[in-house]
């Protein structure tokens, strides 16, 4: 038989900025003719990790992770935010997009499935649920996915034991109470190696599992090596980029004056108000009325996006002064045009959320 020989690359534990932009440099490199790829590492120092259509200030407990020196971290792939520990072991899987399913639900599949057995080979129950693994319903595994140029991405994790009081204190929430509430909830709807087996592997161990459940699933072959020098040096720069504030706060920046959680009327001409929606994942607007029109949106959440690159800006940037009657009109136009591919929520989904929007009484009194 024939295989299709894939390069495995295991890397030292990382940064987070350097662990968030390893599959773009690898991204690159398939992109260009190279070998489909899997990436093994862990990381190096907690950080928080926001998805790339979230807002941080909604997102992240700013004074406590300062505090703490614990870094924020935004990614390009979309999904919550998590905070990352050396607590977990992290695969990225980058191949081909001509190799790989074209439907999102068959991607997670296809290149999940060998995550779940090397689960099950430690006499687990683990499932796949959408883009997450679970352990007898509780997450032990969260997953995301992106394309890159000529590559898709699909990047992971499995956690190996939790640390929830510090999770749960760098997440930001209403009140303390709140927070009691979240870890709580944290500790039923997440396990880990550590609560399933009473031990942790061994990170060789994992890796010899992965590579020989990849192997057998995907009928591959692996080369074990390295990056190029091309992707290091790739790597390098990009990992400087995300570093910098204006990439870490963009969606913050890009609407520094929707910062609200609420629904005001500030006067009679001008309204701001923030709903979340939960479609398939949760969608959260922030608009700004003025003069009976929607001035400006800001449209985040923890979905995700695969195609095209930067479809939730071109969006708020055509329903910018746009009048309410008018929204459902664009929004179907830029779906239309634009073909997004996005996991998590669809046309109907944000036409219903802006729908909840423009029926409270703060917006309803400006229009």
């Amino acid at each position: 038989m024939n295989y299709m020989t894939w390069r495995l690359v295991k890397l030292p534990p990382q940064d987070g900025y350097h662990m968030i932009t390893s599959f773009i440099a690898v991204g690159d490199y398939v992109s260009r003719g190279g070998k489909n790829t899997l990436l093994l590492f862990s990381a190096k120092e907690p950080f928080v990790n926001v998805g790339v259509h979230q807002e941080v200030w909604l997102e992240v407990n700013l004074e406590f992770t300062r505090s703490r020196g614990i870094p924020v971290v935004r990614r390009d792939v979309g999904g919550g935010t998590v905070v990352i520990t050396p607590g977990e072991h992290d695969y990225f899987i980058v191949v081909n997009r001509d190799e790989a399913p074209a439907d999102i639900n068959a991607l997670y599949k296809t290149y999940l499935t060998p995550i779940v057995d090397v689960l099950r080979s430690y006499g687990l129950n683990a499932t796949l649920r959408d883009q997450d693994i679970v352990v007898n319903g509780k997450k032990i595994s969260g997953n995301g996915a992106m394309t890159y140029e000529k590559a898709v991405i699909l990047t992971g994790n499995i956690l190996l034991e939790l640390d929830v009081d510090l999770m749960s204190k760098c997440i930001r929430v209403p009140s303390e109470k709140f927070r009691d509430k979240m870890a709580k909830d944290m500790r039923e709807w997440l396990t880990s190696l550590k609560d399933e087996l009473g031990y942790v592997p061994s990170r060789d161990e994992l890796n010899a599992k992965i590579k020989e459940a990849f192997e057998r699933d995907l009928g591959i072959k692996f080369e074990e090596s390295q990056l190029t020098p091309e992707e290091v040096a790739l790597w390098n720069k990009l990992a400087e980029e995300k570093a910098r504030e204006s990439w870490i706060y963009y969606k913050d920046l890009r609407h520094p004056d929707l910062k609200e959680e609420r629904c005001v009327k500030i006067s009679s001409a001008l309204a701001l108000c923030h709903i979340d929606y939960k479609a398939r994942k949760l969608v959260r607007i922030t608009a700004k009325f003025l003069n009976k029109k929607l001035d400006e949106v800001s449209i985040s959440g923890d979905f995700f996006v695969m195609s095209p690159p930067g479809f939730i800006e071109y969006l708020e940037d055509r329903l910018r002064g746009v009048e309410p009657s008018k929204i459902d009109e664009v929004i179907d136009e830029v779906f239309n045009e634009k073909k997004p591919v996005i996991f998590g929520f669809n046309a109907e989904d944000l036409k219903n959320a802006f729908k909840k929007l423009l029926e409270r009484p703060e917006v309803m009194e400006v229009l």
